[in-house]
């Protein structure tokens, strides 16, 4: 995969936040190195589609939403930087998980290759009262990869 195409960061977000999300974008690209059994436990290797994608829609996620939150919420690429960074990995199946928490919400979402198709997966858990709300399906596009992203941060706080 060429990561040149996706890492400049745009010119809406300052370089310090931009710098971020090409780390980002550089583990996931990584992840496509990773052989099988990369964990001595039998985990699959990750098929470069996989990163791909999971990369396309992290960085369509972080230019829409840092560009949108700039105008009305300026804090909101500080947070981007500094607070609720997702969590990102690959997994034993051979998927990339993005995750993000926080003490109200949480999201989780999962980029997977089976037979023929590449699915995102993604569960949102909304804590509320001491209880938990949760809510799973599929993301069919990066837009809707961006919404779910955009849900997390308006219940993080």
């Amino acid at each position: 995969m060429e990561t040149t195409d996706i890492l400049q960061a745009p010119p809406s977000v300052p370089e310090q936040v931009g710098a971020g999300i090409v780390d980002d974008i550089i583990k996931i690209v990584q992840f496509s190195n990773l052989p099988d059994n990369w964990d001595s436990e039998g985990a699959n290797a990750v098929p470069t589609e996989v990163c791909e994608k999971a990369a396309k829609y992290l960085y369509a996620a972080h230019n829409e939403l840092a560009a949108e939150f700039k105008s009305v919420a300026p804090h909101f690429l500080e947070s981007l930087k500094e607070h609720h960074k997702p969590f990102i990995a690959p997994g034993g199946d051979g998927s990339i998980v993005i995750e993000w928490e926080s003490d109200k919400a949480e999201l989780i979402v999962v980029f997977r290759s089976s037979s023929q198709r590449l699915d995102v997966e993604y569960l949102t858990v909304e804590k509320k009262n001491g209880k938990e709300f949760e809510k799973e399906g599929i993301l069919n596009s990066a837009t809707a990869f961006v919404e779910a992203v955009r849900w997390f941060y308006m219940y993080k706080d």
